[in-house]
């Protein structure tokens, strides 16, 4: 493992993405809204986990449209985790945050311990980065997107993601998820974390 590299670092290699990375989160966040508000009872009748799933498997295929066949950006899958590596710099994998202090949930695999701890196989001399997302109260909206750097328990640094998502909520709300409201481009230093997991048997 090579010591994590810095938010200005990781800033100036990502800098050309952080739209698309963005956009895959804001994309993949309306295909849900789309589907609840065609169908306002899927919001009760679905679980978080579910809800985590279907979003994730939204933003998956919108990252693979955005930049599959995009040179220095490398698109591919690991135990059912869609990894995007960015000139052979930084793997960033997409994840739902469960508060705040942006943490992730899931069961603590083999791989999502890797991943944390910076030491995930064939990809230990890359920085591992979370691109994540925090629902607010509802679980219509979207409190935050960010994307972090931890080192097993440890959060080093916080890039927040700017969505220019359209955040009006439809008459019937769901009521899923924690969070509030608000979003910006800035670089926080650390609190504390855990990470990832198996897309199979994990919250995404």
């Amino acid at each position: 493992m090579t010591q994590p590299i810095t938010a200005v670092e990781a800033k100036q290699v990502l800098s050309p993405h952080l739209e698309k990375i963005s956009g895959c989160i804001d994309q993949g966040w309306k295909r849900w809204r789309a589907l609840v508000d065609g169908d306002a009872e899927l919001g009760l009748i679905l679980s978080n986990r579910s809800r985590a799933s279907i979003v994730y498997d939204c933003i998956r295929y919108e990252a693979t449209m955005a930049f599959h066949g995009k040179g220095e950006v490398h698109v591919s899958e690991k135990r059912g985790v869609t990894l995007l590596t960015f000139s052979d710099k930084i793997v960033l994998r997409f994840k739902k945050f469960r508060d705040d202090k942006m943490r992730t949930s899931g069961i603590p695999t083999q791989q999502s311990k890797a991943f944390a701890a910076q030491v995930l196989p064939g990809m230990e001399e890359l920085t591992h980065l979370v691109a994540g997302y925090l629902p607010d109260d509802t679980g219509i909206g979207l409190h935050l997107a960010a994307i972090t750097c931890s080192l097993d328990d440890d959060q080093l640094w916080v890039l927040d993601l700017d969505l220019g998502f359209d955040q009006a909520v439809p008459a019937t709300p769901v009521p899923l998820a924690t969070g509030q409201d608000q979003t910006d481009t800035i670089v926080r230093p650390r609190s504390t974390d855990r990470d990832q997991g198996q897309a199979a048997s994990e919250e995404r």
